[in-house]
């Protein structure tokens, strides 16, 4: 009997140390949890809601699941989650800052063209005209290649 006793409360060791092992070996991703909440702060600041909202939508939806996996105690499942919310919070800042990018490039043509229609005296060209080609644009006209009207004289022949 008492041996039975012996090898159930090894056992039960054997269990408990197991049980501990097993969960102290995956710790809590916390770090990667910051981290994908820094990049969707900053995905946000650089106005992904309007230029990408499609791919910080992605990052929001896998930081909530991060977000269960973590309160499950599925720490592996919550960091894979969380690792996948930065990476599509990193794409949506890049395209957001990309079309912040754009955008400026259109106000500058815009501005462009109204201060070249000012300094030319010409109508500006509509906002989302493209800018004329340097190989359509007239050639200036030079002395060589000026024409000059035939002549009318009555003689009729050749000078």
């Amino acid at each position: 009997m008492r041996i039975f006793h012996r090898a159930a409360l090894i056992s039960a060791v054997s269990s408990l140390l197991l049980l501990l092992g097993g969960c102290a070996s995956t710790p809590p991703p916390t770090d990667a949890m910051t981290q994908a909440r820094d990049m969707l702060d900053a995905a946000r600041s650089a106005q992904a809601p309007i230029f990408a909202p499609l791919d910080l939508g992605t990052a929001q939806a896998r930081y909530a699941l991060a977000q269960q996996a973590l309160a499950g105690k599925h720490y592996d499942s919550a960091r894979r989650y969380a690792n996948e919310a930065e990476a599509a919070a990193e794409l949506a800042r890049a395209k957001a800052e990309l079309g912040q990018l754009r955008e400026q490039i259109r106000q500058r043509t815009r501005q462009n063209a109204e201060l070249s229609s000012r300094l030319l005296g010409t109508a500006p060209a509509p906002a989302d005209a493209a800018p004329p080609s340097p190989a359509l644009a007239p050639a200036p006209a030079s002395s060589a290649t000026q024409t000059y009207p035939a002549s009318t004289s009555s003689s009729g022949g050749a000078p």
